[in-house]
C-alpha cells in the first residue's frame, strides 16, 4: 500500500516524502527499489543533470514505483515527459525510453 501511495505522489510531480525513500544510502546500482527511488529523488532534488542517463535507465524497471519516481524526476528536471507513461505496456514504454535516450544524448 505504501508503495502505491509513493507512486501516486511521484506521479503528481512532488518530491517523495521520507517514508517513501530508502533508509539506506541511495544507490542506482542497488537492487532495492527503495534505494533506487532514493537515488532518483536525490538527483532531482540536487539538480544533478549528470545523473539523467541513470534516471532514464530506471524507466525500464520492473517496479512501477521506480518508474514513477524516474519519470517524475525527469519531468521536474527537464520539463518533459516525451510521451512516457509508467503504466503503458512495455513496447510503448520502450519507444518512449528510446526517445529519452536520444534526448539525453542531444542535451549533454
Amino acid at each position: 500500500m505504501r508503495s502505491l501511495a509513493c507512486a501516486a505522489i511521484a506521479a503528481g510531480g512532488m518530491l517523495l516524502p521520507a517514508a517513501c525513500a530508502a533508509r539506506e544510502t541511495p544507490s542506482y546500482s542497488d537492487g532495492s527499489p527503495a534505494s533506487r527511488i532514493a537515488a532518483i529523488e536525490r538527483s532531482a532534488a540536487e539538480g544533478r543533470r549528470q545523473d539523467l542517463p541513470r534516471i532514464v535507465e530506471n524507466l525500464s524497471s520492473d517496479d512501477a514505483a521506480v518508474r514513477v519516481a524516474a519519470i517524475g524526476a525527469l519531468r521536474r528536471m527537464t520539463g518533459e515527459t516525451l510521451g512516457y507513461r509508467f503504466d503503458d505496456p512495455s513496447p510503448d514504454r520502450q519507444q518512449a525510453i528510446a526517445r529519452w535516450a536520444d534526448w539525453v544524448r542531444a542535451h549533454p
